[in-house]
């Protein structure tokens, strides 16, 4: 097992990056590493929740909420992977008040594929997902702040 953790912060209310978050089914609308998503489940948030992403520029995923605390801490399993080359993994997003400002965590857990040459390749995956995982929080950021009332 493998693991990164990024970090940001969103100069938000933590109930406002979490409303972004929390919109489970939908992170292709802000997410420019996702061409498409969508639900699979009989819901859309909370623990059992599930959702299909298509990876851009290519890949699936079928993930799974298995954590829940609302405005605090969500974990999503990545239950399967097509054209990826990770087994399965967890990311946990925790969300803390920093003042004004809300700081965002991602601890990212993956099992890589590939046995002993995934093994091998894995300083090069980190640096990766690294790069990806900066991506994603800048595009959190700005979806967080264009969805937020303007005053």
């Amino acid at each position: 097992m493998r693991s990164i953790t990024t970090t940001s912060v969103i100069t938000a209310s933590r109930s406002a990056v979490w409303a972004v978050l929390a919109d489970f089914p939908n992170v292709a609308d802000w997410n420019t590493g996702v061409k498409k998503s969508f639900s699979t489940s009989d819901t859309d948030n909370g623990v059992g929740a599930q959702r299909h992403c298509d990876i851009a520029p290519a890949g699936e995923l079928s993930e799974t909420i298995q954590k829940w605390e609302p405005d605090t801490m969500m974990a999503i399993s990545i239950d399967s992977a097509k054209k990826m080359p990770i087994k399965s993994a967890l990311g946990t997003f925790t969300l803390e008040d920093d003042g004004e400002s809300t700081s965002v965590r991602l601890d990212f857990e993956y099992r890589p594929r590939f046995g002993p040459i995934g093994k091998l390749f894995g300083p090069l995956l980190d640096k990766q997902f690294a790069k990806s995982f900066d991506g994603y929080m800048t595009d959190l950021q700005a979806a967080v702040h264009a969805a937020a009332p303007s005053h």
